[in-house]
This record gives structure tokens, C-alpha cells and sequence, in this order.
């Protein structure tokens, strides 16, 4: 009964502070609406140089040899070659013995200086490519459609369109590199729309007029220049689920990083409470009326223990429904949020527990000002982990939050309490470290202090 009792007063001086709960509620609120509306679709930042090269494979489901024959038939239907002259028509033919689309996306395209240097791709059967995937030695897999060059002849040599739907493929789990994919493609596709446009209005005046190729004066200069363009290409970045998971949207991720962040200050909070009581004459007092030293920390543990629940309930529920965010497995969620919370006001009696030792507050405010700022930055508050610099992606252990985030993006793209079991035995570890290392500080400083802080009492 006491230490619920400690519980409630905690509670109630906490809950009646109403600069810690802008800083534990609504400052996390506030910040993960305005980050997942101005970074929506997409994670990438920084300069070009900051941008690591991204690992694909890609899937050709064509037959080189049969699309190119298939071309040559389809110039000689009727529909096709309607209204060319036979050198129009000839001359159709050549150039489609002489474009090789393959050279064009895969040489002039996929090998280039600039392209490569953000891009590596493998050519893989589609079985293969996939079992890549899914053990995230690649990002994304391209997948190129059945009739995917006799589609692309069409395309370039005639007034013709037929749809080319390259199927991108990204791992949920490699979201920012499916980014980078996909406005690669999308950015050199948008810059060759003009001259495809272009091409299609010269083709058509020659089918019109029925005149030869050599009454063109710029044809050869635009043929010349499709053998290095990929044009009409309907890029679609497909979000295709693997193994039962989604992508990760900028509301989702930093609904969980500004949650798993400001449960932090719960910590912080806890971390001022021993020595509250102690200068309040509070904690002598209750020694005094027979509650042990352990009781009492029990009962900060436990404070800050609800608070952090309560930080991480009010956060679930404002992402759902006002960023409709879907946190996936309930009991997955339910098992990281308590070990989460546990982890954290293990941490947080730890630090109430220096700073009753130490007589001051300054262990508390340097953790609120500056440890709380790194373990954001390392467990990838601030930024999504796989940006950052490797050797800060090595750290990324250290920090609490950093566990919780991973844990709470795993459930988020569809996995299953068994895939985040580590983490959660992890965070309940750190939370059990944490609290024996409070009490046995606790117990050094009691241990000539007791006595004298009851005598103290008893005289007064």
C-alpha cells in the first residue's frame, strides 16, 4: 500500500506539470505531423554524394530473339504499314535491326558514369531474384515484361504505343533505397518524354504524306539519338508485397521514431524524482514511517513505468486515426510497448538514483540535453539508421529507442512477434540491468546516510 501510494502522489505531480507534458505529449505530437507530412513519399536526403550505391537485380521475361521477329512480322501487317511508301517501310525495318533497346537501358542507361555510381545491377532468373530479396542482398528487383523489346520497337519506330510496364519490386525493409530506384528511372523516363514526343510527330507526317525517310532532314538525327534513349516507358514503382509486408510511409516511421524518442524524458522525469523527495525532506520521512529504500525505488520504477505507457497510448492512438497509421500485430505491439516502457524506467531509476548519490540535478539535465539527443540520433529518430554513416550504424545498439524503433517497424511491414522476440528479450534485459544497478547505488549512499538521515528526522 505504500509504494502505491508513492505511486499516485508521483503520478499526480508529474501529471500536474504542465511543461513535462508538452515536452512527453505534445511535442512528439506536433513533430511527427509536420515530418510525415513534409517528408511524405520519401526519406531520401542529403547531397548526392551521401547516397550509397543501391544493389538490384534484374529479371528479363522476354525472348530477345522472338521479339525481334515478331517486329518484323508486325511491319509487314497491314495496320502497321498502312500509308508508308516501300522505302518508309524499309527504312522502318533497318532501324529495327539497328536499335537494340537492351543497349539502350543497360548500356546507355543502367552502365553509365552517373547512373552506376548510384545504381549496381545483376541479371537474375525471377526465382532467384526474388530469394535476393527477401535475404536483403538486394533493394529492388526490376522486373522486365514478357514482349518487353518488341513492345519497345513499337514504341520507337512507329506512330504506335503499346504499354511497357517495368515492375519495380522493393523490399519493405529497404524503403529509402526503393526511393532512390525509383526517382532514377522516373527522373531519366521524364527527361526523354520531349523527344519522344517529338519522334512520334515526324513519323506520323511521313505516314501522312507517304514520303521517303530521306525527304526528312532531322529523321536521322532523331533515330540516331533513340539507339540512346529509353523513351515511352510507363515506370510504375509497384509496392508489391513480400512475404506478407508493406512499405513503411513517412507517418509510420516517425510516428514510432518521435514516440520511441520522447519516452526518454519519461526517464529524465524519473531521474529528478529521488532527489526531489530528498530536498522536499520526503524521502527522510517516508524511511522514517518504515518504507525501505527498495519501496521506494520501486515505486519511481514503476511511475515512470505508466508515464512511458501513457506517452506510447496516446501516441498509437493519435497516428491511427489522425495519420491513419496501422501498427499491425496488436500482441506484438503490446509485448515491444511494455518492454519498451520497462527498458526505460529501468533507465530512469538509474539515473534517479546518481543523481541522489551525486546531491545535484546535472546528471539529469545532461541526459535530457544531450544523451537523449545522441541515442535519437544513433537509434534513428532524427533519420531512418540505413543513412546515416557506418560506423554510426554500428552504434545504433546503444541506444534504447533505436531497439524499440526497429521492433515497431517490424510489425508495422507484417512480421510476427517471433521476428522481434530478440529485441523485446533485449529491452527487458536492459530494463533488469538498469534497475539493479539503481539499487546498488542506492544501497552504497544509504548505507551511512540511513541511520543519520532518521536520527536527523527523529531529533526534528
Amino acid at each position: 500500500m505504500k509504494i502505491i501510494s508513492i505511486i499516485i502522489k508521483d503520478l499526480k505531480i508529474i501529471l500536474s506539470d504542465k511543461k513535462a507534458l508538452a515536452i512527453m505529449i505534445v511535442m512528439p505530437i506536433v513533430l511527427t505531423t509536420i515530418l510525415s507530412m513534409a517528408l511524405k513519399g520519401s526519406f531520401i536526403s542529403g547531397e548526392d554524394n551521401n547516397i550509397k550505391t543501391v544493389n538490384i537485380a534484374i529479371v528479363k521475361l522476354y525472348d530477345e530473339n522472338m521479339d525481334s521477329q515478331m517486329f518484323k512480322t508486325a511491319l509487314n501487317n497491314n495496320i502497321i504499314s498502312q500509308g508508308m511508301g516501300d522505302k518508309t517501310l524499309k527504312e522502318l525495318i533497318d532501324s529495327g535491326n539497328s536499335i537494340n533497346p537492351e543497349e539502350m537501358i543497360f548500356e546507355d542507361f543502367l552502365n553509365s558514369k552517373e547512373v552506376s555510381e548510384i545504381i549496381n545491377y545483376r541479371l537474375e532468373k525471377e526465382e532467384k531474384a526474388m530469394e535476393l530479396l527477401n535475404n536483403g542482398e538486394v533493394s529492388a528487383v526490376l522486373l522486365f515484361p514478357d514482349k518487353f523489346i518488341y513492345d519497345m520497337k513499337i514504341n520507337l519506330l512507329t506512330p504506335f504505343r503499346n504499354n511497357v510496364e517495368i515492375k519495380v519490386i522493393t523490399h519493405p525493409d529497404r524503403n529509402i533505397d526503393g526511393q532512390i530506384v525509383k526517382s532514377v528511372i522516373e527522373a531519366y523516363s521524364n527527361a526523354m518524354s520531349s523527344i519522344i514526343i517529338g519522334k512520334n510527330v515526324i513519323i506520323e507526317s511521313v505516314m501522312a504524306n507517304n514520303i521517303s525517310y530521306d525527304s526528312i532532314s532531322n529523321m536521322e538525327d532523331t533515330m540516331e539519338k533513340m539507339n540512346k534513349l529509353i523513351k515511352d516507358i510507363n515506370v510504375n514503382i509497384d509496392n508489391v508485397v513480400v512475404e506478407g509486408k508493406k512499405n513503411i510511409s513517412s507517418a509510420d516511421y516517425y510516428a514510432v521514431a518521435m514516440m520511441t524518442m520522447f519516452i526518454l524524458f519519461a526517464a529524465g522525469q524519473g531521474g529528478r524524482m529521488l532527489l526531489e523527495e530528498k530536498d522536499n525532506l520526503t524521502y527522510q520521512r517516508m524511511i522514517v514511517a518504515g518504507t525501505s529504500s527498495l519501496g521506494i525505488l520501486c515505486g519511481k520504477l514503476i511511475t515512470i513505468f505508466l508515464i512511458a505507457i501513457f506517452q506510447i497510448v496516446t501516441m498509437i492512438i493519435f497516428s491511427h486515426y489522425a495519420l491513419k497509421v496501422q501498427w499491425g500485430n496488436l500482441n506484438s505491439v503490446i509485448l515491444i510497448s511494455l518492454s519498451a516502457a520497462f527498458s526505460v524506467a529501468g533507465l530512469g531509476t538509474f539515473i534517479g538514483a546518481i543523481s541522489y548519490k551525486a546531491g545535484n540535478y546535472k546528471i539529469a539535465n545532461i541526459f535530457e540535453s544531450a544523451i537523449i539527443q545522441c541515442m535519437a540520433l544513433l537509434g534513428g529518430s532524427f533519420f531512418p539508421i540505413e543513412v546515416l554513416p557506418k560506423i554510426m550504424q554500428n552504434l545504433s545498439f546503444l541506444s534504447i529507442n533505436g531497439i524499440a524503433l526497429r521492433s515497431y517497424l517490424k510489425v508495422l511491414i507484417g512480421s510476427g512477434t517471433k521476428d522481434v522476440i530478440n529485441n523485446i528479450f533485449i529491452l527487458n534485459i536492459i530494463g533488469l540491468l538498469f534497475s539493479i544497478l539503481a539499487i546498488i547505488v542506492l544501497n552504497r549512499k544509504e548505507g551511512y546516510n540511513a541511520k543519520y538521515n532518521k536520527t536527523t528526522d527523529i531529533k526534528a
